[in-house]
């Protein structure tokens, strides 16, 4: 009973490891006996007991326990009319959470320029602060050098902008955002840091990595677009 819990589980992480597969699985287009053959030697590295037999039940019962939940039909609505926005030559720093850092932000954030693309955004911690800003507004903190906890540079923005009039934003869809992220992630691209707004998801990014990353993210957008 002991090893059968285990090869289920195990099949259920393997399976979430992609989106695709997963969806696929939701979509009851499957072959289970082949995606058996595909995963069962990663489940025999984590528990030699397992078979072909229990591998195979247990993608079975998978697919019992997620048909039922959010379909593909979601993230096409979403997706079909989505628009990628890039921008290059960011900069993310984390500041310790001080008077001076509060009140300078504000300062800072008077003055950007957001009728001319200008960017910034603010994450706060109980005892720090994340910026993220383009690079011609870094200078704008030099006083705060004294507070500065980390600094990285020659980083980008990959934004996602929902299409406008939705009956639902991605905020209330289930796995909309591990959708983008595993995505991602699948590609060895790392995220950075992450921002949401009511319509847009924004990852900052390594600079080197965008190119591979709007790749990524067009070909989903065209993946649930042709659903």
């Amino acid at each position: 009973m002991e090893e059968a819990k285990s090869t289920a589980q195990l099949v259920k992480e393997e399976i979430n490891s992609s989106i695709f597969i997963l969806e696929s699985l939701k979509k009851g287009i499957i072959n289970y006996s082949e995606l058996t053959r595909q995963i069962l030697p990663k489940i025999k590295e984590k528990n030699n007991k397992a078979n072909f037999q229990s591998v195979l039940i247990a993608i079975q019962r998978y697919y019992d326990e997620i048909k039922e939940q959010v379909s593909a039909d979601a993230f096409k609505d979403i997706l079909k009319d989505a628009e990628l926005i890039m921008k290059t030559n960011i900069v993310d720093l984390t500041l310790e959470r001080t008077k001076k850092t509060m009140n300078t932000i504000n300062e800072v954030s008077s003055g950007i320029r957001w009728d001319m693309g200008d960017i910034m955004f603010v994450t706060q911690g109980t005892g720090e602060v994340t910026i993220i800003i383009d690079k011609k507004n870094l200078k704008k903190f030099d006083k705060l050098k004294e507070n500065m906890l980390e600094k990285k540079e020659n980083l980008a923005i990959l934004s996602l902008r929902e299409p406008e009039e939705l009956k639902s934003y991605s905020k209330g869809i289930i796995g909309f955002l591990a959708l983008l992220t595993t995505s991602l992630a699948d590609k060895g691209i790392n995220i950075v840091e992450i921002a949401t707004t009511y319509k847009q998801n924004i990852f900052v990014i390594s600079e080197k990595d965008l190119p591979k990353a709007y790749e990524t993210l067009s070909k989903l957008i065209e993946h649930y677009s042709k659903k």
